[in-house]
């Protein structure tokens, strides 16, 4: 019996040549490309079908759209804290093509939340015998702000900060506090160091405080540099809590952080850790 081959060359689909559509592509993985409410949607063309010129990521919920003619497509307009999956279609001047399988879920989140914002740079603790000071030096350039979490217990209650090394008289400090009995507040100019916490002293044995001290925009040149910090402790029901502000008059990039008390040294097992924080 003869055997009748029938050729598909020119083969039309309601009048479209099925080799012109593009085929679907490859879905990949979804990343965070850092900024909120984005998401970089990767995919792999197809290797069959026809070229495509333009390719479409869809977002579900939402159909939240955006196009590329190369993967990855970046998708903006996302709503933090929802559960998004995408799918990716290729088109060209002859048709759209089918969409691909949906993707992973991704959550955008906001780049300003804790969770995940602030990196560990470096810690110190004192050991036996005490420290006259905790030194963070060079420090990387490549965060936002910067902060140090301090746990100590020190010669004198009052602690310090210097900036590069600075011990000019260039620091400016603003506080307000309160004992639970009294409060009060003052104004310290052309001081040669800035304040950063006030912790319990030798005498109060095993008794210690904490501060948490921010300095923002540590890397920009075209101003001075700010401070704030939150900080406080608890002897069985009496203690201090102290709100300081304060200003570096220079404009020098920050590579460097000394601590340091007033008098005497910190004791054994105060510590300092330093933290990059991101954000804009």
């Amino acid at each position: 019996m003869a055997i009748t081959r029938v050729s598909t060359q020119g083969l039309t689909r309601s009048g479209t040549a099925i080799a012109d559509v593009p085929d679907s592509p490859v879905i990949g993985a979804i990343s965070d490309p850092g900024t909120d409410g984005y998401a970089t949607v990767a995919f792999t063309a197809a290797a069959t079908g026809g070229a495509v010129t333009t390719y479409t990521a869809t977002s579900t919920p939402g159909s939240i759209t955006a196009t590329s003619a190369t993967s990855p497509i970046t998708v903006t307009g996302l709503t933090l804290s929802t559960e998004y999956t995408f799918k990716v279609k290729g088109a060209n001047s002859t048709a759209t093509g089918a969409e691909s399988s949906a993707s992973s879920s991704f959550t955008p989140i906001s780049h300003w939340a804790p969770s995940g914002a602030y990196d560990s740079i470096a810690t110190t603790t004192v050991g036996a015998g005490g420290s006259s000071s905790i030194t963070f030096s060079s420090i990387p350039s490549t965060y936002t702000h910067l902060q140090i979490r301090l746990f100590g217990n020190a010669g004198s209650a009052d602690t310090f900060y210097r900036l590069n090394g600075d011990t000019g008289s260039n620091y400016i400090r603003h506080y307000i506090y309160g004992s639970g009995a009294s409060v009060a507040a003052s104004t310290s100019l052309a001081q040669t160091s800035g304040s950063l916490g006030y912790i319990p002293v030798t005498a109060d044995t095993n008794i210690f405080g904490t501060a948490v001290f921010d300095l923002l925009d540590y890397t920009n040149t075209s101003k001075y540099k700010t401070t704030r910090s939150l900080t406080g402790h608890d002897k069985n029901g009496s203690g201090l809590i102290v709100l300081y502000s304060g200003l570096w008059l220079n404009t020098a990039a920050v590579t460097s952080i000394t601590v340091l008390p007033n008098t005497g040294n910190f004791n054994q097992y105060t510590s300092a850790a330093l933290y990059g924080i991101k954000g804009a």
